[in-house]
């Protein structure tokens, strides 16, 4: 079921004004009331608000049924990305290609028999039942299904279109068959999921002794076993950069099994070094478009974070090679972070209108422009650029680039805002009625926006001198 997007907001709205105790209790029914097939609500919808709200506040979250769709993504969870990008990369599973994906599952003749054990599950799930020993003939029915299907998929062009039609696109297919070549491993995968809990924040040598043991076990299965283990564990690290350091302790091995397995070893560092390198890619790409400060600081911050991490493991053994590949990345991420801030200033300046002086005016210059209210629009973006043009000079200081040119822009920022504020401190002074209040909307407005770059004495004399003019006869 859909919603319109003000009826959204009005549930938002509702959701928001509830104790923690009611959400508990409305979480968990929603939860049930899904899983019994309940098609009056937007579940999804509701448990997303409602999962953010109680994030926000702090409270806790209730833990989730652990329902048919669940158990059969949480094997490639570690595989998950945001989107694909213009190319699908080995061994990634898009979170959009999920939903058309398990409806697939549910509904294609193919998994008939995976669609019956989901309901099982379903119905013990609501009854918080025990299925455990639904698993194995859920995963067995639903991998042989797969197989079937992608296997016509392969030899019939017609039913290759239709799948993509189907799923949405060339990618989830691509998805698809991601999923159904990493569930050979799923053996491999749960023991790891047992060694390594999710986001875990580094590994310990027993960790590592027991990694090793794993990637042996899954690579003498097969080389595309192994290597779904240590992708694997790439996604299970709360920073996935610390994957580098098993990556070393594997290569550098006198053992005669792991130096047999060196090849599949040597692609851990790869799909690491792919993710900057996408990560560096995707930053210049976003420079060419809208600018969207709080993405392009998240982006941005994150490259430094993985950036720094692949230094640390790599600076340890004086691996050169990858040294140098991460130096090119951060210079990659310094030309777009210029580009960036080039935005947030042209974001800046178009929260500062401005006329021809004329009129009732005093003065005989460019003036500030407050006939009109300011779009809230351009105000936001306003405060998020003068918030990234803040951040400018750490960011560039991590990336370890130039700063002259950002600075220059950051100088001028504060200079032209500062200069905006005291010629609307003017205006106030020389206009009267309507339009003076007009005017001190408008400071009021450039100073709360521009806050993050402006100092806070330079802010408080402004205020100061704005008071006294708006008395002035």
């Amino acid at each position: 079921m859909t919603i319109s997007a003000n009826k959204r907001r009005q549930l938002s709205a509702f959701l928001g004004s509830l104790s923690d105790a009611t959400a508990l209790k409305l979480f968990a029914a929603l939860d049930i009331d899904r899983l019994s097939g309940g098609r009056d609500l937007p579940h999804d919808d509701l448990l997303s608000d409602l999962r953010t709200r109680m994030l926000e506040r702090g409270a806790p979250l209730p833990p989730r049924i652990k329902d048919a769709r669940r158990i059969f993504f949480t094997p490639f969870e570690d595989f998950f990305i945001g989107e694909h990008g213009e190319k699908k990369r080995s061994l990634r599973i898009s979170r959009s290609s999920l939903a058309p994906i398990w409806d697939l599952v549910l509904s294609d003749p193919r998994l008939a028999d995976a669609a019956e054990i989901a309901k099982e599950i379903d119905a013990k799930a609501v009854k918080y039942e025990d299925n455990a020993k639904l698993l194995p003939k859920f995963f067995y029915a639903a991998r042989k299904g797969l197989s079937s299907l992608l296997a016509e998929v392969d030899a019939n062009a017609d039913v290759r279109r239709s799948l993509i039609q189907r799923l949405g696109s060339d990618q989830a297919v691509q998805d698809l068959r991601e999923i159904e070549n990493i569930s050979h491993s799923i053996e491999f995968i749960n023991q790891l999921h047992d060694l390594a809990p999710s986001n875990a924040p580094s590994l310990s040598e027993d960790h590592i002794y027991k990694l090793r043991s794993l990637f042996l076990d899954a690579h003498s299965q097969s080389p595309e076993a192994g290597l779904v283990v240590l992708a694997a564990l790439k996604g299970r690290l709360e920073r996935p950069w610390r994957a580098l350091a098993v990556y070393y302790n594997l290569a550098r091995s006198a053992d005669d099994q792991l130096r047999k397995a060196q090849e599949t070893v040597s692609l851990l560092p790869q799909h690491l070094f792919e993710d900057i390198e996408t990560l560096a890619r995707v930053l210049v790409y976003d420079g060419g478009g809208e600018f969207d400060a709080d993405s392009a600081r998240a982006k941005i911050t994150y490259l430094c974070d993985y950036a720094d991490g692949l230094a640390k493991e790599a600076g340890k053994v004086g691996d050169n090679v990858f040294l140098n590949r991460i130096e090119a990345c951060r210079e990659v991420a310094a030309e777009a972070h210029e580009r960036f801030v080039e935005q947030a200033m042209t974001a800046l300046r178009k929260a500062m209108p401005v006329r021809q002086a004329g009129g009732s005016s005093r003065l005989m210059s460019v003036r500030p422009d407050f006939s009109a209210p300011l779009n809230p629009t351009d105000v936001t973006a306003a405060h998020d650029a003068a918030r990234y043009i803040a951040s400018a000079r750490e960011i560039i200081r991590r990336l370890g680039a130039d700063p002259d040119y950002c600075e220059t822009i950051a100088n001028e920022a504060r200079e032209k805002t500062e200069i905006y504020a005291k010629d609307l401190v003017t205006e106030i002074r020389a206009a009267e009625g309507a339009s003076r209040r007009s005017a001190k909307i408008a400071l009021e407005s450039v100073l709360n926006f521009s806050a993050p770059i402006l100092k806070s004495d330079v802010v408080g004399l402004i205020r100061d001198r704005a008071a006294a003019a708006a008395v002035s006869v």
